[in-house]
């Protein structure tokens, strides 16, 4: 429990800022379609077969039609460093070095979350009991739009940040690095998700709907470099099914 205890002391309790955004969209393009191949498994610039890519171009279009996209975001001001304390008897790598978020170092720091909502989980579940292809299929394509969509409000505080001649960092999700997948729980509450877009976490703290995203945003007076962490970067490089080809 050191993270979520040490977050509580590391940020004010009265938010600064709160953005919703419930009336988002989809827009696939090439990046959209060379993550859904990706998620897929493809390795090694293996070619997609044209039944597959068919099935691709109709999982991305069913999914961006069912999806009801919601997102939100909080700001919180920093008060002190004590977040960073005690890092170093986790048993992982440094924290800064894994996240590139030394969060002594911002101002703000921005919680996010989103989700695609529900209509997407029940899709997903009538097509595992048609097609299973399919079903796996539509799975990549809902992965990549919601990633789509933390991309797209990730683009949208970066310019509001910039009128303010600040900068953001990359985000950061519960479960990557030193940073406990059991903070989903804290993250959700100091959000309010669950009322506000209707994202909840399970007691082994899985998000549900399951295509749903959190995040932490750090704020800087300071320009960022947001270089994206390579695979080869993280311990599991060696054996995730996922890695991007720079990893292989």
């Amino acid at each position: 429990m050191f993270f979520t205890e040490a977050f509580d002391e590391f940020v004010e309790k009265i938010p600064r800022e709160e953005m919703i955004c419930k009336n988002l969209s989809v827009k696939p393009d090439e990046k959209f379609y060379s993550e859904v191949v990706r998620y897929l498994g493809y390795k090694n610039n293996a070619k997609v077969t044209p039944e597959i890519d068919s099935l691709i171009q109709k999982g991305i279009a069913e999914v961006c039609i069912t999806a009801e996209p919601r997102a939100m975001c909080r700001c919180f001001s920093v008060r002190n460093s004590s977040l960073l304390e005690g890092f170093d008897e986790m048993p992982s790598e440094n924290f800064e070095k894994i996240c590139n978020l030394p969060l002594h170092r911002y101002e703000l720091i921005i919680l996010m979350g989103a989700t695609l909502g529900v209509t997407v989980d029940r899709l997903l579940k009538r097509t595992q009991v048609r097609n299973m292809t399919y079903a796996l299929i539509l799975d990549s394509c809902a992965t990549a739009a919601i990633e789509s969509v933390c991309d797209n409000l990730q683009d949208s505080l970066t310019a509001i940040y910039a009128d303010r001649s600040m900068y953001i960092t990359n985000r950061y999700s519960p479960g990557y690095g030193n940073l406990p997948l059991s903070f989903q729980t804290r993250l959700l509450f100091l959000l309010d998700a669950e009322r506000k877009i209707g994202l909840n976490v399970t007691k082994d703290f899985l998000l549900t709907p399951t295509k749903s995203v959190t995040a932490i945003i750090g704020v800087s007076p300071f320009q960022q470099k947001n270089e994206r962490i390579p695979c080869s970067a993280c311990k599991m490089c060696n054996v995730c099914n996922f890695r991007r080809m720079e990893a292989l």
